[in-house]
This record gives structure tokens, C-alpha cells and sequence, in this order.
């Protein structure tokens, strides 16, 4: 990671934190928008000096559509650094989860439906042409 940007006079840092990896979540990097204006993420922190004062964040997910999308009102004080945290979901019919805290990804019930499913069938599939 770089080093954070110098603050002026009336500015704070925003590091938005992207939870996740190309290993372990999406081999795209969710989209930042900060006070509607798209700016370069990576997963992991992502650090902006911005004024003091109330910020929103947007992020989402995109693969075929968009999905995962979440947003928050900041309120960035001077001289100080605040963290915020972004997790996508595991599947793209749910959204993200944003807060001021580590976030949980949404979906794992789902996510482990789907791979019960799938298990069952090649496993029946595996025992089906085993007893022909």
C-alpha cells in the first residue's frame, strides 16, 4: 500500500476498505463512488483526503449486472482518519453490507443451498450410473 495522501488545512482522510480478495470473493474489485464521482479501488484500504464534513459513500459489485450495492452518509472530522467497510455478497441476489465496523458477507444461506443442491445432484448422479 502507498503511503496516505498529505491533509491540508480542513481536510480528513476517508480509507474505504474493500473486505475480500481476486482469491477469495470476485476477480473484479467492486466500483467506489464517492459523492458520485467513481474513483480507483482495490481491495483493501483505499484512502482519500477529502474536506471535513458529510460525505456519501456508494459501492457495488458488477459481474453481468450490478448487485451488492450499498451506501452510507459519512461525516469526516478534520484532521482525522475514518475507516469504512464494504463487504460484497457471496451470489448477486443480495446487497452489500457497509459500516464503520468489519462487515459479514450476505448470502451464505443461500450460497450453501445452491451447493447442497449441486452436491446431491452429482452425488446422485455418481450413484445412479454406479448401480447400472
Amino acid at each position: 500500500m502507498s503511503a496516505p495522501p498529505q491533509l491540508q488545512p480542513g481536510q480528513g482522510l476517508l480509507r474505504v476498505n474493500i473486505q475480500g480478495s481476486v482469491m477469495t470473493s470476485s476477480l473484479i474489485v467492486p466500483k467506489l463512488m464517492v459523492d458520485g464521482y467513481e474513483v480507483n479501488s482495490v481491495y483493501g484500504p483505499n484512502a482519500f483526503a477529502v474536506t471535513a464534513g458529510r460525505h456519501q459513500v456508494e459501492l457495488y459489485a458488477q459481474w453481468m449486472r450490478r448487485y451488492g450495492q450499498a451506501s452510507m452518509a459519512v461525516d469526516v472530522p478534520a484532521g482525522a482518519v475514518l475507516d469504512v467497510f464494504y463487504a460484497a455478497p457471496l451470489h448477486q441476489f443480495s446487497t452489500g453490507s457497509i459500516g464503520l465496523t468489519k462487515q459479514p458477507h450476505k448470502g451464505m444461506a443461500l450460497f450453501a443451498i445452491m451447493l447442497a443442491f449441486v452436491l446431491v445432484v452429482v452425488v446422485g448422479g455418481i450413484l445412479a450410473v454406479g448401480f447400472n
